[in-house]
């Protein structure tokens, strides 16, 4: 292989940009990560990653730091939230690790995004810069250079825009095309174990699901905390940079719930929500020396608990062409966006579909308790078999 000259650069500190930095330093690829932020740091509370994800991991040789800071619950529950029927029931556990080799565990996102600064911190091949908010990048002379806000220049041999939904590096790749608004509102909250209601049971992920909304509770980390995620599916369009909770608009979306789903949704942070965006399906990833993975191409709703995973594996794809192809990155690029765009729009639409499902009314509601409930745990671990077995690795 020639010697690289200088380095690629990765634009965003989150868990994308952090594997990516890593799976390149494994092909021995230096790179260069800069983050916006004064510090590196990471949004939400809870994060999941399934069986595929810890497979990435393995790859990396990070499973037992990642096992170290992760809970792994007992099952996957769906639940009616107003009549309380449960129609499914997903063994997690030594179960799933038997069925695809890998666990399925559960963290605090601020613990993911330290162990894998600490890993990157850990390799001669990874620069780490924060405050560098990158306004411009382009391609000049076989090599790119990012501009900063506080009015540095980078150089390097290509670029990864790593810097997730409302990707500045985007606009410069694929045009300024806007994220798509989903109509749906998410509040959140991290609430130590003793401040949950002990009679539930607090060692799954239990989805309760509802006409036009659903909350969430499961375990993170071995902090002793619980996420907790109430969505629901408003009737106004939100501004995706509106975040002033409301209470009021929140209850009266679960109005009529079971006890035990207004008992949890008292918990929830009222004061900040979110609007959920996410991205339509393309298959152009890249231009020239520049790409992008994760959020920034190909966001996705958080229904099949998937994004982060598909950053993780988009990552080690990446560097696996940019090392096999000698570094003629363009070429590169091409290969990984056309092995991984199908796979990463399947989980896009996918989750898109869930979220239909998850918040059924009428006659769909009875049906999906209906059908749903009647599949047994094989058929349930071959609905999702896809998406766990994950990618082959080289």
């Amino acid at each position: 292989m020639s010697k690289q000259k200088l380095p690629i650069i990765i634009v965003g500190g989150g868990i994308g940009g952090m594997t990516a930095a890593l799976a390149l330093a494994k092909k021995q690829l230096f790179s260069i990560v800069l983050e916006q932020a004064p510090q590196f740091r990471e949004a939400g509370v809870g994060i999941q990653f399934c069986p595929n994800t810890f497979k990435v991991l393995d790859y990396l040789g990070l499973s037992k730091p990642f096992t170290d800071i992760a809970i792994f619950p007992d099952n996957l529950c769906y639940r009616d939230g107003l009549s309380g029927l449960e129609f499914v029931r997903l063994p997690l556990g030594q179960q799933i690790v038997n069925r695809f080799n890998h666990p399925f565990g559960s963290f605090r996102r601020d613990d993911v995004l330290h162990t894998f600064v600490e890993q990157c911190r850990q390799s001669p091949f990874i620069t780490l810069i924060t405050t560098a908010k990158v306004i411009e990048v382009q391609e000049i002379d076989h090599k790119v250079l990012a501009k900063t806000a506080s009015g540095e220049t980078y150089e390097g041999e290509a670029l990864i825009g790593c810097d997730g939904i409302w990707s500045v590096v985007r606009k410069f790749v694929i045009g300024n095309d806007e994220p798509r608004v989903s109509g749906q509102i998410i509040y959140r909250g991290l609430v130590p174990h003793e401040k949950m209601p002990q009679h539930l049971d607090l060692e799954n992920i239990v989805h309760y699901v509802r006409p036009h909304a659903h909350l969430v509770h499961y375990p993170i980390g071995n902090h002793g905390d619980y996420n907790i995620s109430a969505i629901f599916q408003s009737d106004r369009m939100p501004d995706p940079h509106e975040y002033k909770g409301n209470r009021e608009e929140l209850f009266s979306w679960f109005e009529g719930s079971r006890p035990e789903v207004m008992d949890i949704l008292e918990r929830v942070d009222t004061s900040r929500m979110w609007a959920l965006c996410d991205r339509n399906p393309i298959a152009e990833w890249s231009k020239g020396r520049m790409a992008m993975l994760g959020d920034a191409i190909h966001a996705t709703l958080p229904y099949l608990t998937s994004g982060a995973g598909m950053a993780v594996e988009d990552a080690v794809v990446l560097a696996k062409y940019i090392h096999a192809m000698d570094r003629d990155y363009p070429s590169a690029f091409k290969a990984y966006q056309k092995e991984r765009y199908l796979r990463t729009a399947y989980v896009q639409l996918l989750s898109r579909a869930y979220g239909d499902v998850h918040h059924s009314s009428g006659v769909a509601r009875e049906l999906r308790n209906e059908m749903i409930s009647k599949r047994s745990v094989e058929e349930n671990y071959q609905w999702v078999s896809y998406l766990y077995s994950g990618i082959e690795i080289n």
